[in-house]
This record gives structure tokens, C-alpha cells and sequence, in this order.
């Protein structure tokens, strides 16, 4: 039997091509040439991420596309968090742990940048990136503009807005200048969301500084529960596991109508017809609008 014949009977286990038993009868010349050409092409498929900074959002995503169904994917580190990035090499087999930052660049074909805003441009700028480079910047206040300066002449520069919650595949991501390769790998990890222009990042961006006052407001609903007779770890479990329900629910229409949503749970002379009232008598809505607009007006004073 010509032994070519069984280099293609095991590489169409491995790969499960098809298209190996077209060849299988051809001269062992034809066999060699077929399995160098599909192992070229196996090797190609593999998509090569690189992280430049490993704090915590960066630890999150790699955590989050270590544990999703992405596959043929290694994942390279910068060695900037030694603590982090030795954890994450340890746990994941696809994940390396590369002496530099430079390193990480010439063994990578995607880039997520992920420094702290302060000296990030000079970090940058140190780097020598290739024209082919995909750079996914998660840095808040390097603006489109002065990164890809920053980063030139890689070809093709994107914004993201990642949060922790990545870690569980279960995170809204804001992109501006996505494409489908950007889109796909993102959504392993969460639901992308595409923008149009920065402002609308920068917008999104703000929001973000709202999750401590959203954890804050559910302590204090906790506090108040238990006061009243209810055992701590009930009143806790019960108080997230009822607004995860009502915003799960709420994502499973069309389109999201929160007026819609107000009057579905409003009932004439009920619970939530009184509390709405009591908030709206004290200007509550209106306290978090002046938030935001203050959290925004610093975002941009940063820019």
C-alpha cells in the first residue's frame, strides 16, 4: 500500500476533510503535495491573540475566550502583570506567557491593548506593530484619532468597552470600527454591540461608571429586608435573581420600550404604581441624569 495513502487516511481523521479521498489513489508525489498544502492551510486557521497589559478587564477576556467554544486560538501575554499572566499560562494550555511586549506583537495577528490611559501613548509608540496587525484598543480615554497613530501602520483599529461580567460570556460590548473577523471573536465572549462614531462610546463608556451605584442600591434593598425578619443569604439571592429576571426578560422582546416595560408592571392603585410616584416626586431619575452628565463631562475633560 503506498504509504502516502495512510498520511491522508489519518490526516482526514484529524481534519475531517473530505476532500483528502479525492486524492488517495494518486502517486505518493500527489499525496505529499496534498497533505503539505492542507497542513499549510491548518496552520493558517489558527488565530494568534496578543495582549498588551494583563490587569483586570484583559484577565477577564482571556479568562472569558479560555473558557468559550472559540477554538484554534493561542493566546499570547504580555509579561507586564507577572502574578496575572503566570496564572492564566498556568490554567490554559493555549495561553503563553511572552518576555516583552515586542514578542507578543511578532507572534500575534490580533492585539488587545489594555494599559492604563496615563503613559499608554508612550507604551504604544515604543512598539514597532505590522501593517497586518488587528488592534482592539480597550483603553477609556485614548481617542480613535491618536491611536492609531499610536499604532500605525497596523491596518485595521478598533474601540471596545469590555466589562468583568466577560468572564461569563454575559457582557453588552460597545465596538466602533468592527469588522466580521473583530465581531465573531467578540462574540465569544459577549453580545457586540456596533457604533457608529466615538461620541456614542464615549456615551456608553460613561454608563459604566453607574455599576457601583447599582450594587449600592441593591445593598441597601438587602439592608432594609433584612430588617424586616428576612434571612441575609435569601434576601440577597432573592434581590439579584429578581432583577436578573426582569432585565432577562426585558431582552427577550424585539425591541427593548421601557415605557412599554413601566406601564406592563404599573397596576392601577399597586406597589409599583406607588413607588414610581414617590421616586419621581423626589426627583430621584433626575439626580442620576446630573450623574451622568457630570460622569461624561468627565470623561471628556480626560480625552
Amino acid at each position: 500500500m503506498d504509504p502516502g495513502f495512510w498520511w491522508l487516511v489519518n490526516l482526514n481523521i484529524v481534519t475531517g476533510s473530505s476532500k483528502i479521498l479525492a486524492v488517495m489513489f494518486g502517486g505518493i508525489k500527489h499525496h505529499r503535495l496534498a497533505f503539505s498544502k492542507l497542513f499549510k492551510q491548518r496552520i493558517n486557521m489558527m488565530m494568534k491573540l496578543g495582549f498588551i497589559g494583563i490587569g483586570r478587564i484583559a484577565c477577564a477576556v482571556v479568562k472569558g475566550l479560555g473558557t468559550s467554544n472559540i477554538k484554534n486560538t493561542t493566546i499570547n501575554l504580555s509579561p507586564r502583570n507577572d502574578k496575572n499572566s503566570s496564572y492564566l499560562a498556568k490554567i490554559f494550555s493555549n495561553v503563553n506567557r511572552l518576555e516583552s511586549n515586542q514578542l507578543v506583537l511578532d507572534n500575534s495577528d490580533i492585539i488587545f491593548i489594555s494599559v492604563p490611559p496615563k503613559g499608554s501613548k508612550e507604551v504604544l509608540n515604543s512598539l514597532k506593530f505590522k501593517e497586518t496587525h488587528t488592534v482592539i484598543s480597550f483603553i477609556p480615554f485614548l481617542i480613535f484619532s491618536e491611536l492609531i497613530e499610536a499604532v500605525k501602520p497596523a491596518s485595521k483599529v478598533s474601540r471596545a468597552i469590555p466589562l468583568p461580567t466577560v468572564v461569563n460570556h454575559n457582557c453588552p460590548i460597545p465596538i466602533l470600527n468592527s469588522d466580521k473577523t473583530i465581531t465573531k471573536l467578540i462574540s465569544y465572549i459577549g453580545q457586540p454591540l456596533l457604533l457608529e462614531n466615538e461620541n456614542q462610546l464615549h456615551v456608553l463608556w460613561t454608563l459604566t461608571g453607574f455599576i457601583a451605584s447599582f450594587y449600592d442600591l441593591l445593598k441597601e434593598l438587602s439592608a432594609w429586608t433584612t430588617s424586616n425578619g428576612v434571612n441575609e443569604q435569601i434576601a440577597n439571592k432573592y434581590i439579584v435573581d429578581m432583577f436578573h429576571s426582569l432585565t432577562f426578560s426585558a431582552k427577550e422582546g424585539n425591541q427593548i420600550d421601557f415605557d412599554e416595560l413601566v406601564k406592563h408592571a404599573t397596576t392601577p392603585n399597586g406597589l409599583n404604581e406607588q413607588a414610581l410616584k414617590e421616586l419621581q416626586e423626589k426627583r430621584v431619575h433626575e439626580v442620576y441624569k446630573i450623574t451622568a452628565d457630570k460622569l461624561l463631562k468627565r470623561f471628556l475633560i480626560n480625552l
